[in-house]
């Protein structure tokens, strides 16, 4: 379902501000172009950001299979989730892994997410998903026309596909979630499957296509073409890394970037999976980590699919887009520090050989660190410390797909508005 927003105002000159939004991943890109549309004057700080060279690799935006994906109503944490972890932990060419030395820091964030997998909390959760997802597009239009991205859009849906009518029938109580919560969705046999993908292996039994998902072809492209609108709007973009926010009483927040200070009056904190440690020094506790996302790309095979594809026993999609096919997902708890594990893309270069045979050797291989709450949330609302910081970070698999109107959100409540969407599930200190 798309629903309409509100046209924002500019504000008047009196109420302008000088923002400083750290972070030039989508969610931050967005969140500048719509501060820069209520008129105030926007800095975005980034240690590689997308005007820069080919370091903006690093950065999160970078390897995502960049779909927009307004199916995402469901949870990552379901009912029944914990006793589905053994067994996906134990498959070679499962969806899940563990950096086990990591686990005692991360028994917080499991505690949290095993407590929202209830029913109860599963249909809470899906709601407020359903309602942020319901505006998304919309949030996205003035932004893609103003950075000249309509080119990049490649409609077709978001195909799901299962193995065997068991996984078919397990995978309903999810799709009826979708269907309550207004997702359109149609159910397809394996000639369906066929006639849409003939490259695919036959290794399908039925399938399910999403038909309002999207794609962009190129995260990098669209990063850029953001950036640049910011920048012809007279907002400027800082190299530079964010190692401390500093609200001050009188003259606004200082942002500490190596031995030099950018004062501005208010800070956006759109730093993905490193948010934690800014808002830690700002003095406030989220319940934030990582759960890090593997791609692999095969730069012959991008014309064998017309949309993505995901098999969820494997947990990664085949995305076309303009480099070649991207496969990328896959779940690996083990916070930030540990190097990329290369078990991981075998496995999908595995999992890519058997799925679509055609699509020869992958090259490129990457490692980008989804910010993920523990109920699938995002942190959209103001500082318990200072009203002068607002955090807009942990959309977890929805980065992309809700970047747009976490930046228009963003721009209401830096204005002092009241945000069009109740923002209390998503609120900092809700765990």
């Amino acid at each position: 379902m798309n629903r309409p927003l509100p046209a924002l105002q500019p504000l008047p000159d009196a109420e302008r501000r000088h923002v400083a939004v750290v972070g030039a991943g989508l969610v931050g890109l967005c969140s500048a172009l719509w501060l820069q549309r209520m008129g105030h004057r926007v800095t975005v700080i980034d240690p590689a950001p997308p005007l820069g060279d080919a370091s903006y690799r690093q950065a999160c935006s970078y390897g995502n299979a960049c779909t927009f994906a307004p199916h995402g109503v469901v949870p990552v944490a379901m009912p029944g989730v914990i006793w589905r972890v053994p067994g996906m932990l134990l498959n070679p060419l499962g969806p899940l892994a563990i950096v086990w030395r990591y686990l005692p820091h991360l028994a917080p964030w499991l505690s949290a997410f095993l407590a929202s997998s209830t029913k109860a909390e599963v249909e809470r959760i899906a709601t407020t998903l359903a309602t942020l997802l319901s505006h998304a597009d919309a949030a996205w239009q003035p932004l893609v026309t103003q950075a000249g991205a309509e080119r990049l859009k490649r409609h077709g849906g978001c195909l799901y596909l299962y193995k065997t009518e068991a996984q078919f029938q397990a995978a309903d109580a999810e799709n009826a979630l979708r269907e309550r919560h207004g997702v359109a969705m149609d159910r397809l046999s394996r000639a369906d499957i066929q006639s849409m993908e003939p490259n695919l292996a036959p290794l399908y039994h039925k399938g399910v296509l999403f038909g309002d998902a999207y794609v962009f072809s190129s995260p990098r492209q669209l990063a850029f073409g953001l950036a640049q609108a910011l920048v012809s709007g007279g907002g400027e973009v800082v190299s530079g890394e964010v190692s401390a926010i500093e609200p001050r009483d009188d003259d606004g927040v200082g942002l500490r970037i190596a031995d030099k200070a950018i004062l501005a009056d208010h800070a956006v904190v759109a730093a993905g999976a490193h948010s934690r440690k800014l808002a830690a020094a700002t003095g406030d506790r989220v319940l934030l980590d990582t759960e890090r996302g593997y791609h692999v790309l095969f730069p012959q095979a991008g014309n064998l699919l017309s949309r993505p594809v995901c098999y969820p026993e494997h947990g990664f999609y085949m995305v076309p887009m303009a480099d070649g096919l991207r496969a990328a997902g896959t779940v690996e708890l083990g916070g930030l520090a540990a190097p990329l594990n290369p078990k991981r893309t075998a496995m999908i270069r595995e999992g890519v050989r058997k799925l679509l045979p055609s699509a020869g050797e992958g090259s490129d291989e990457w490692l980008g660190f989804r910010p993920s709450m523990p109920d699938s949330l995002p942190v959209v609302g103001s500082s318990r410390c200072s009203p002068r910081v607002t955090y807009a970070f942990g959309h977890g698999h929805l980065g992309l797909t809700l970047a747009a109107l976490t930046g228009y959100l963003v721009s209401q409540l830096v204005a002092g508005q009241r945000p069009v969407i109740d923002l209390t599930p998503l609120r900092p200190d809700r765990f």
